[in-house]
Formats: C-alpha cells, structure tokens, sequence
C-alpha cells in the first residue's frame, strides 16, 4: 500500500514538471509583399489543386493599392479548388484568421482557410462566399468534399473582411469580422497538418494577411 502511494506522489511530482500547453504568441504573415512585382508567384506558400481543371496560377496582385496574393487562372469548372499551402506551420490545434477581398467570379467568389492539410486531397477548410452570401464549413478526404456546417451571412464583393477559424480537439469555430458564426463538432481529420489558402473554380480572390496562432502541435 505505501509503494502504491509513494508511485503515485512520484507521478504527481513528474506532472508537475512538465511544460503547460501553451498556445503560441500569433504569428502575421503577409500573403504578397509590398516590394514583389505584380504577377510574380506566391514565396509564402506552394501551390497546389484539389480536384480539376488544370495548372492553377496563384501570383501577386495590386487590389485596393494594396499587394495581395490571387488565383487568377478563371477556370470555369465546378470542381475546381486551387490551394496554395503552408508547410511551415504543422499543428493540430490552431487560430487561423485571413483577411481577404472577393473580387470577381460567375461560378464562385470564395476565399478559404484550410487547416489539418495532410495533402491535396485531405484537410479541413472553411469558406466565405460573396455569391451565396455564406460560410460554409467541409472535411475533403480522397478529394471528396463534404459540409460540415454552414451559415448564411452577408460577404460582400469587393470589400475586406476576415475570415477565422479555431480547431481544438474536435470542436471548430468559425467567425467572420470577429464575429462567431458558429461551432461544429467533427472527428474526420485527427493530427498536425499544414494551413494555408483556397479558393474555387473562376474565383478571383484577394489574399492580404494570414494571422496564425498554433495552439498545439
């Protein structure tokens, strides 16, 4: 019996000691630099396709006198989702916020944040759309894309917002300007993955600042 106690005060003694999971301090991430030329390629993140269509082209743009990054390939397919990833964030549990302009598109005026990506065809992403005037919430696995959640909400072309997203665990939240749209409970994906950008078919979509604040790796 006083073995038991003396393993279990040991335990206690060693947890203690262990570092708090602490999330880090957020790191802001400008998505086109001032100096980059106009139509020169994205150095912050790799560019990547789920789905069809062909080539994507993400390049720097100049939207509202501002650098932006854009995918700017118009290609009118329905299932058609151009990514452009992060490998240098690789984290379970994560802040994402991306400020963002719709610009143009006839199918499609999407701006999203992917998140857990294992690959092109595996990851999370949540997507406000100018068109349908909602954020949307998806698991993609095998390139198969299925909503998670939704709400309908004005997104406005042309104008700026902030599109953000908050996974812990299984629990996921998204906010548009700040403001929380909801929550939703989704064991699909597990582990670290990397972040980054999306978009859909003909969209044209200014990418500005990505704020990421990685919770737990």
């Amino acid at each position: 019996m006083r073995a038991s106690f003396q393993i279990g005060i040991y335990l206690l003694a060693a947890m203690s000691l262990l570092p708090p999971c602490v999330a880090e301090e957020p790191r802001v991430i400008r998505l086109a630099s001032p100096d980059a030329s106009v139509g020169a390629p994205p150095d912050t993140c790799q560019p990547a396709l789920t789905g069809l269509g062909g080539p994507v082209t993400w390049q720097v743009l100049l939207v509202h006198n501002r650098a932006a990054l854009a995918e700017t390939s118009r290609v009118a397919v329905d299932n058609r989702f151009p990514i452009c990833i992060l490998d240098s964030v690789k984290a379970s549990d994560v802040e994402l916020g991306v400020s963002f302009a719709p610009i143009s598109g006839k199918i499609d005026q999407a701006a999203g944040l992917i998140f857990r990506v294992k690959d092109a065809n595996n990851y999370y992403v949540a997507r406000a759309n100018a068109l349908e005037n909602n954020v949307n919430l998806y698991h993609v696995t095998n390139g198969i894309r299925r909503q998670i959640a939704g709400v309908n909400v004005a997104v406005p072309t042309g104008q700026m917002q902030e599109l953000g997203i908050r996974i812990e665990g299984n629990t996921i939240k998204a906010s548009l300007d700040g403001r929380l749209l909801f929550e939703a409970v989704d064991r699909t994906i597990d582990g670290a993955g990397a972040v980054g950008l999306w978009t859909k078919a003909d969209s044209v979509t200014a990418f500005y600042e990505l704020t990421i604040t990685v919770i737990r790796e």
